[in-house]
């Protein structure tokens, strides 16, 4: 079989194709022009979805030796299909880890990741708030402050608003597979919480279903904003 021509612009091309399915769905503008998309080899995953994250917050890289490094960084090559990066207005997928013969069940991951876009644009304080977690929790891990009970404390607040943010996402997701691409293979998001979570054993995680019932009455009563901004604290 023919390999799939996966580049920059064949994923800018779909980004721009789903798009408008997201945002009638949403009501959200997503500003599609102004995002950059990339294509990486998976052996570069670590390196764009964390590293870079990190540089970005201001914040050193993790020691490549640390244990949780090097199992986020293997989980992230093995599992990541794709992730938006607000910070650098960028939407990643990972080459190897997107099937070739399932190119609706790609819209479907870009369709994912640009619900993400929207909610970032539209309640960027959400986001502000989790990276504030997130670099709280990382500089902890980096003095060799963090116990189990810091973890414990620190996934306790980020828990919502990332419930929110990824069931949101996998309800939009799923609208626009069940009124569009019904034949589509959805293949399994993750995201750095989600995998850190895994890792520190605090079982299996369901974040991107936890809250579907939540949003799914929210939207039908016109009121998923009003989620957004009670976690943002507004």
């Amino acid at each position: 079989m023919t390999r799939l021509i996966l580049d920059n612009d064949r994923v800018q091309a779909l980004a721009v194709e789903v798009a408008p399915l997201v945002s009638q769905v949403t009501g959200w503008d997503l500003d599609i022009t102004s995002l950059h998309c990339r294509v990486l080899p998976r052996g570069l995953g670590y390196e764009a979805t964390v590293e870079e994250k990190l540089q970005l917050l201001g914040l050193p890289v993790l020691p490549k030796g640390d244990f949780i490094t090097r199992m986020v960084e293997i989980m992230i090559e093995s599992n990541f299909l794709a992730a938006y990066e607000p910070l650098a207005n960028e939407l990643m997928v990972i080459r190897e880890n997107v099937d070739d013969s399932n190119l609706d069940g790609l819209r479907l991951i870009l369709a994912h990741e640009l619900t993400h876009r929207g909610q970032h644009l539209h309640h960027p304080q959400l986001f502000q708030r989790v990276n504030r977690l997130l670099v709280s929790m990382l500089r902890e891990i980096n003095s060799g402050d963090m116990n189990i009970q810091r973890m414990r404390a620190w996934y306790g607040q980020v828990k919502p608003l990332m419930t929110l943010i990824e069931s949101h996402a996998s309800y939009v997701q799923e609208l626009i597979k069940r009124h569009h691409y019904p034949h589509a293979l959805i293949e399994k998001q993750s995201s750095l919480p989600a995998l850190i979570f895994r890792i520190i054993g605090f079982g299996k995680t369901t974040q991107y279903t936890a809250g579907l019932s939540q949003v799914s009455e929210a939207a039908r009563k016109g009121a998923i904003d009003g989620l957004f901004d009670r976690l943002a604290g507004k």
